[in-house]
């Protein structure tokens, strides 16, 4: 008999995320390039809203009803359609343990984000790293890793830290050479930051395939990291 309770193996395993310092040995703030906070802050209509809805003993809605309206109207989805988290960090790592387990791969690509490796792990997946290309997502390398084990691929477009990004086309592509039955996740924790011409088409192929699940977070343009 066990002394104390254990994880299961896999959780053991897990190298935790470790986030940039908010401040240096002396106390002093720092400015963390890695973690691309807003320099220009939150907007003041954002804290302005948060004031009137503070309301630390009320349960709020658990559905996120308003805001999920409000997501539908500026990008053209139903509401319904629409998840939201704690952060795209919690929907990154819900996608994995609800389509990945013991035995199944997690793909993913080299300089990608470390928690997509966490969120495999944590499921009991194996994570499966695909080679970069010149720092940059190499939608063949990706596709040549793809078997019979593969439930799902995380994409970050466009990637931090290299700053890399695939187009439309590619994104289409990497997509179309993916098994229905492989979710395709597309980190678009940066979108704000393309030029709309550019966008990568990752809201328009979630609406036509029920494999493509987009990501998207207000911690970095929006300024509400906190």
């Amino acid at each position: 008999m066990a002394d104390a309770p254990a994880p299961k193996p896999w959780i053991a395993a897990i190298h935790p995320y470790i986030p940039g310092k908010s401040a240096g040995e002396n106390g002093r703030p720092l400015v963390k390039l890695s973690a691309n906070e807003n320099p220009l802050g939150t907007s003041p209509l954002a804290l302005a809203a948060r004031a009137e809805a503070a309301r630390p003993a009320v349960y709020p809605d658990p559905d996120s009803t308003a805001l999920r309206r409000a997501l539908g109207a500026l990008h053209g989805i139903d509401p319904a359609r629409i998840v939201c988290g704690t952060g795209s960090g919690e929907l990154l790592t819900v996608a994995a343990s609800a389509f990945a387990g013991p035995g199944d791969e997690v793909i993913y690509v080299h300089y990608g984000f470390s928690l997509y490796d966490i969120a495999a792990r944590r499921c009991g997946a194996t994570p499966v790293v695909a080679p970069d290309a010149d720092y940059g997502t190499d939608a063949d390398a990706v596709l040549a890793l793809v078997g019979d084990k593969t439930r799902v691929v995380f994409i970050a477009n466009p990637n931090n830290p290299t700053g890399s990004y695939i187009d439309r086309a590619e994104m289409a592509r990497l997509h179309a050479g993916l098994p229905c039955d492989v979710l395709l996740v597309i980190d678009q924790a940066y979108a704000e930051y393309v030029a709309p011409a550019a966008d990568d088409g990752g809201l328009a192929l979630a609406e036509l395939h029920s494999n493509v699940l987009v990501t998207r977070t207000f911690s970095k343009a929006y300024g509400l990291a906190g």
